[in-house]
């Protein structure tokens, strides 16, 4: 009896953890080359792409879920910044710190 319900709870489990999808966890210098929202200001967003591995045509959006954080990003800064990913839902910024020396 003990190892049937052992079974069920790994099943379970493993269950619950694969709903979401693969869920992506990346940090990296990003250069942010475009800042935007949505028509109803609910979403607002960047797009920006990481400069060590991508190119400025691979940019890339990412949702800045607090307004405040956004109007203190600047467009054509680099950044060191966290941000996720859960199966095809878009990126979202989890953190982001201004880098020291800019290049302009």
């Amino acid at each position: 009896m003990k190892k049937t319900s052992n079974f069920l709870i790994m099943i379970v489990l493993l269950v619950l953890t694969s709903c979401g999808g693969p869920f992506t966890s990346t940090t990296s210098m990003l250069t942010v080359i475009e800042k935007g929202h949505s028509t109803d200001y609910k979403e607002y967003w960047i797009k920006a792409y990481d400069r060590n591995n991508q190119t400025k045509d691979e940019a890339f959006k990412i949702v800045v879920q607090e307004e405040m954080v956004w109007h203190l990003i600047e467009e054509n800064r680099e950044y060191f910044s966290s941000y996720t990913k859960e199966g095809d839902k878009p990126w979202i910024l989890e953190q982001i710190e201004r880098r020291g020396n800019d290049k302009e």
